[in-house]
């Protein structure tokens, strides 16, 4: 792993950003900016409990030649959730009008992690004109079951450390393949994401949704997926199977990855994400 990537700290990175707060349906949407005023933008989508550190080793490198917008979603972060919004579907319309505002209606490339590339799902059904290229990164709700994840619950008795053990097991189990990759900072992005989610009650991702979003799909598509994904363990020919319904372009799959696959292998994950980027779109 690079230096420069494990050693990035989320406060050095904020600081590098344009912080930019709007009120959409009476909520406040956090959303950061790097290298603004660049010719191509990329917006980026987090995970479920997460918010935009999930890219934390993604954006310096994808920020030297674009603008990179990253958004707290509504209900994660610091961004507020909207009136009785309890899953996936309640953020589609919200987000949109967050993107008309900040991003204006020109078709943007986006990258969108698990949750955020359900989301971004919903989003290139609802309206096919806002995405340019869609890049799904782990996603959930393809109808596929697994064994169970043994995740923990944390208690209100718990001491620091202990709550700290709770994280490390879940992001091992959910997230990372290779715990020696879950630090002290993984551990406090972890922890830190996991407090502020207002969504708990989404059982959508669960669901087999993105069989059927994808047939109103008219951009691009490009997959990107951690070999040991937790989610789908032995699965990802299956997984592949289940894009049949759209322009799926790129099917990729990081080695010595798990969910989270940004993460734990950023840089070859951001590799294939520049040549996706780069790449001319052939109709």
């Amino acid at each position: 792993m690079d230096p420069k990537n494990s050693e990035e700290s989320v406060l050095t990175l904020e600081k590098l950003a344009k912080r930019v707060d709007i009120k959409v349906q009476g909520e406040q949407q956090v959303w950061h900016v790097w290298n603004p005023g660049a010719s191509e933008r990329v917006l980026l989508l987090h995970g479920g409990s997460g918010s935009w550190t999930h890219w934390l080793k993604n954006i310096r490198m994808l920020s030297q030649n674009r603008e990179v917008w990253a958004l707290d979603l509504p209900g994660f972060g610091e961004s507020g959730l909207p009136p009785k919004a309890i899953d996936v579907d309640d953020l589609v319309l919200p987000v949109m009008e967050g993107m008309k505002e900040i991003l204006g209606s020109s078709p943007i490339d986006v990258l969108g992690f698990s949750f955020g590339g359900l989301l971004a799902g919903y989003i290139a059904a609802t309206d096919e004109t806002r995405i340019r290229k869609l890049i799904l990164i782990g996603v959930p709700a393809l109808g596929l079951t697994n064994t169970p994840l043994t995740l923990r619950g944390l208690r209100p008795e718990m001491n620091t450390m202990e709550i700290q053990e709770v994280h490390r097991n879940n992001l091992k189990v959910m997230m990372i393949a290779d715990e020696r990759v879950i630090d002290k900072q993984t551990i406090q992005i972890q922890l830190h994401n996991v407090e502020r989610d207002r969504l708990k009650r989404r059982r959508i991702a669960r669901s087999a949704v993105m069989l059927e979003l994808q047939k109103k799909w008219t951009c691009p598509v490009y997959t990107v997926w951690g070999e040991l994904d937790g989610l789908y363990k032995g699965q990802l020919d299956q997984v592949r199977q289940r894009f049949q319904n759209c322009d799926l372009r790129e099917f990729h799959v990081i080695p010595n990855a798990g969910h989270w696959v940004q993460y734990e292998q950023p840089n070859a994950f951001n590799r294939c994400i520049m040549k996706i980027l780069d790449s001319q779109i052939a109709h």
